[in-house]
């Protein structure tokens, strides 16, 4: 990715942005259920309300997410740069408009839409007046990849101003890498996250250019009202997708001016980690950075060293860029954690001298208030009793579920002609549960044997993860571990490399963190298979609490076998006779739906689903949405006794 710096673009810091006043983008509710598709428009949140924050995440950024299916790209790679279809494009909008709004900022942005390509005094080669600007960045996007060497890596049309030599090139291609942003590995609303953060979290994209965040700029200029985004999905690693995304406006289609303000990134409030960035930023227009500094602290007011300060003009708004420690760098937190900022010295017609704002990281996956229900622990078998609450601020939906605990026996295999407590994360064209005989010759994992579960690297390389995708099924019961648990299974290694691991993992967070249970089990060999099943034992840890279970097979890096080239071979690992001791499981019975507004629950046979018995052991758990997305909060035990 690249953004260098064109001179006659300016004149657009002397123009005032405006920013209309506009209602607050969530109400309880607003998420669409699918397979409505969120609006790509019109956005705005509350960066100062954590679950206004949080909704707004998994309502809009989420909804981008899945694009590779959507793109429906109709070019090819000898020449067409085809189009793609409307669902990505508003995609591509969504997520723009989605960082703008956080950023607030006018996000009402369109992407794709019939203007034609800006075209300046000073450029080198100039298309037909009424080229549009995303027939221009769909030839940009191409001709970067037709010039790629999967040799050496190189590509000559990575540039601001490609060669008219080049593969592909034309007037248009030119003037869209001239006037645009462009990604090489990432396309559609991948590309712009990119664009945003400025750093890929293995930092293989970064160079230079990415410390003054000209990317980011450009896609957060306020006055902005039309961008064009062009994109080829790629086909592998010698293919990887590229996108252009045309930010450079002709001046008529600028907002006019009215009030600035100024535009931070990561924004001042509540800001989700898994897109902040080790270049912050601070940019507004008709100001001047020159002389200015930056001090950071932490909550306590413990300083933050900065680095690499710099002053910026062009690429949209003037700016000042630093990098930040690992610390405020951080793209996941376990605790929010806020950093305090000052900018001093700022200088500009009715600009203030200085500027000072917080922003506290956020795990989106964690809800910020207590789901905590309380009340007796110990009830009466006749009588109904009153749990109370606090409802989230937000919440869209309020759900009481009631589980009872079992100490019954269970197992999990393949064999089963019946729906397994298994939740699928494979991807890819193999299937989770694998019929033995499909691999002649290499045999059984467990008797009868005829099946098992299957983990194996669907592909070598996923350009939307840029690296092999990581594989895993996790066992749909929530289990309460006593003292000397275990978890047991059966499994068998196919072709598995030494890079290749599976590691068993538990989580007592409703999976949002996941910490390893005993020893992962490694590939022995690069060549060959284990010839006879091991049984595996690993003792789970005392949990008053539910906890999930998961297998998950990824790489450490290295030579892999793959599905996708030996689709007929034993490749990766199987897996059978899964069980627990020691342990007891919680049974939901009945999932109770309340006002959203409300604040107790009455637990008795009807709401439980099932007759109260004396020492019987049971489970409450307060569940909300937000955004779509539901948040189950802790477990409540209960045990039922006398009438």
């Amino acid at each position: 990715m690249e953004n260098q710096a064109r001179s006659f673009h300016l004149a657009l810091a002397l123009i005032f942005a405006g920013f209309p006043n506009m209602a607050w983008a969530w109400q309880p509710g607003s998420c669409p259920v699918a397979p409505a598709r969120m609006q790509s428009s019109g956005f705005s949140v509350n960066n100062q309300d954590r679950n206004d924050v949080l909704a707004f995440w998994h309502a809009v950024y989420q909804a981008s997410e899945g694009y590779s299916s959507r793109v429906g790209w109709t070019g090819n790679y000898s020449g067409n740069a085809g189009t793609t279809a409307g669902a990505f494009v508003d995609d591509v909008e969504r997520r723009l408009n989605y960082f703008r709004a956080m950023c607030g900022v006018p996000a009402d942005v369109f992407v794709n839409t019939t203007a034609t390509v800006a075209i300046g005094s000073a450029d080198l080669f100039k298309p037909a007046s009424s080229t549009l600007k995303t027939a221009a960045a769909q030839q940009s996007a191409l001709m970067l990849i037709r010039n790629y060497n999967s040799s050496n890596g190189t590509d000559l049309a990575i540039s601001h101003n490609p060669p008219s030599n080049l593969t592909g090139w034309s007037a248009a291609a030119w003037n869209a890498s001239a006037h645009g942003n462009f990604a090489f590995g990432l396309f559609g609303p991948g590309a712009i996250t990119e664009y945003m953060i400025e750093s890929l979290s293995n930092g293989s994209a970064t160079s230079a250019w990415n410390t003054d965040v000209g990317h980011r700029r450009w896609c957060l200029l306020p006055s902005a009202t039309d961008y064009a985004t062009g994109d080829q999905p790629g086909s592998g690693v010698t293919r990887p997708p590229t996108n252009c995304l045309y930010v450079v406006p002709n001046l008529s289609e600028l907002l006019p001016p009215d009030t600035a303000a100024f535009v931070s990134y990561p924004a001042a409030g509540f800001f989700p980690a898994p897109i902040n960035s080790p270049y912050w930023s601070l940019s507004r227009t008709g100001a001047n950075f020159s002389f200015a500094t930056v001090e950071m602290a932490t909550a306590d007011g413990t300083p933050v060293a900065v680095s690499n300060v710099k002053r910026k003009t062009g690429y949209g708004d003037p700016a000042i860029t630093w990098q930040v420690g690992i610390a405020a760098a951080a793209r996941f937190v376990s605790n929010d954690t806020t950093f305090r900022v000052k900018v001093s010295g700022i200088s500009g017609d009715g600009i203030p001298t200085s500027y000072e704002y917080s922003v506290t990281l956020i795990n989106p996956d964690q809800l910020g208030c207590d789901l905590q229900m309380t009340g007796p622990a110990i009830l009466p078998s006749n009588q109904s009793t009153v749990f109370s609450f606090t409802p989230p601020q937000g919440a869209e939906s309020i759900e009481v579920a009631t589980f009872k605990q079992s100490t019954g026996a269970w197992k999990e295999n393949a064999e089963t002609t019946t729906a397994v407590k298994i939740l699928d994360r494979t991807t890819g064209g193999y299937g989770l549960m694998a019929t033995m005989s499909t691999y002649s010759g290499y045999g059984t994992v467990s008797m009868p044997g005829l099946k098992s579960f299957h983990l194996t690297f669907p592909i070598s390389y996923d350009p939307i993860l840029r690296g092999v995708p990581e594989q895993s099924f996790e066992i749909d019961r929530d289990i309460i571990a006593n003292a000397n648990a275990k978890l047991s299974f059966v499994f068998r290694r196919g072709y598995m490399t030494k890079a290749s691991t599976l590691a068993v993992e538990a989580s007592a967070d409703g999976g949002v963190t996941w910490k390893t249970l005993g020893s992962p089990i490694k590939g022995l060999s690069d060549t060959a298979y284990d010839k006879i099943s091991t049984v595996m034992s690993i003792a789970l840890p005392l949990s008053p609490s539910p906890i999930r279970v998961r297998f998950r097979y990824f790489t450490t890096g290295g030579a892999i076998y793959t599905y996708e080239a030996a689709p007929k071979s034993p490749t990766g690992i199987f897996i059978d006779e899964i069980t627990t001791a020691g342990c007891v499981c919680l049974e939901q019975k009945k999932l109770n739906s309340l006002s959203r507004t409300a604040t107790e629950f009455v637990f008795n046979s009807e709401t439980a689903g099932a007759a109260l018995v004396k020492g019987d052991q049971w489970s409450l758990r307060l569940q909300t949405k937000l955004g779509g997305k539901r948040f189950t909060g802790p477990s409540k035990a209960l045990t039922i006794g006398e009438p």
